[in-house]
């Protein structure tokens, strides 16, 4: 995330969604995170999506990136690139999506 391009060649003005892989250590598991530009949240699609504890497990290991994605997107001029009024540097607002498919663990299908 540098510049006034997305790696893609898509100017940031384009851009409203990015949907980034992540990787929890702790949990061993992948999650992805769809990062809406435009309402400024984050949603976290889980395919082990447990209630209680393995959903705090998994907030806890995203609220690095809930953090630290407003202060790169001010660092680059996000908000100037897409003529808006910054949030501020807080952290952004993460929901974990229910209602999606669920794999039992050690699934890989």
């Amino acid at each position: 995330m540098t510049g006034v391009k997305v790696q893609s060649g898509s100017s940031w003005f384009d851009v409203n969604t990015l949907l980034i892989p992540v990787h929890l250590a702790d949990l061993k598991h992948w999650v992805l995170v769809k990062l809406e530009l435009t309402s400024w949240t984050i949603e976290v699609y889980d395919s082990l999506q447990h209630e209680g504890r393995h959903n705090a497990r998994v907030r806890e290991g995203l609220e690095c990136l809930a953090v630290f994605i407003p202060m790169l997107a001010e660092r680059i001029n996000l908000f100037d690139i897409k003529k808006r009024e910054p949030p501020g540097i807080h952290p952004i607002p993460v929901t974990i999506m229910k209602d999606i498919p669920k794999q039992a663990n050690g699934d890989i299908v």
